[in-house]
């Protein structure tokens, strides 16, 4: 049976449509890095790796590690690090220009210092800081699972350091400017239950708890 002009046309018109979306929706995949699996991580040479050299002392940093992929581009995982207390606080795997890639760099470098570490160095801070975090209640960003495919086979094992989580022996909550007092009580509320009404200690910016007077005070839960 002859199929009707129009409505072929308008098939034809539906159908590049839905390519161009389909077209369009690999593309991003494939700048977030979603094309490169797991084992073809692995198999990339990596290009360098930076961690903030202020992390312990001011309780929040960047760690940084970059692989080769192919046409020059790079396969880089990015994990801000909340070392006091709440973990990997942000995290996201991205594919790179070069010149991306270094733009990103200015944009850190613009807060804080990094230095170069080792591979294993960067996988163990990062893993036992989010173990660190998840004992005391807290979970990673939900895009760390993606971003730490960046780490693909390195072993951790081989970087002898240990970390000392918390500030002073206990965790320390400071916090961050974006977060609500809503999101700080229920952080304090965690802590409280995790650890102890006595076995932590916080900084509130936004005045969330009881009749508290200052901007900016210091707590001993």
């Amino acid at each position: 049976m002859a199929t009707n002009p129009q409505k072929r046309q308008k098939q034809l018109v539906k159908k590049k449509a839905k390519r161009k979306v389909v077209v369009t929706t690999k593309k991003m995949i494939d700048k977030l890095g979603g094309l490169l699996s797991q084992t073809a991580l692995e198999k990339t040479p990596i290009h360098e790796c930076q961690a903030a050299n202020s992390l312990f002392e001011t309780g929040i940093g960047t760690v940084v590690l970059s692989r080769e992929i192919q046409n020059g581009d790079l396969a880089v995982g990015f994990f801000m690090l909340d070392v006091w207390c709440l973990g990997v606080k942000s995290a996201f795997f991205a594919r790179l220009t070069e010149t991306e890639y270094q733009e990103k760099l200015q944009e850190i470098a613009s807060r804080e210092n990094l230095q170069p570490v080792s591979p294993a160095y960067a996988r163990k801070l990062v893993e036992d800081c989010a173990a660190y975090a998840k004992n005391l209640g807290f979970s990673p960003d939900p895009d760390y699972k993606k971003a730490k495919r960046v780490f693909g086979d390195i072993d951790p094992n081989e970087c002898s350091e240990t970390f000392e989580f918390g500030k002073d022996g206990q965790p320390f909550y400071f916090s961050g400017p974006y977060e609500t007092p809503e999101k700080m009580r229920k952080i304090v509320n965690t802590l409280t239950k995790t650890c102890g009404a006595d076995n932590f200690h916080y900084v509130a910016h936004q005045e969330p708890f009881e009749n508290e007077e200052e901007d900016k005070l210091e707590f001993k839960a």
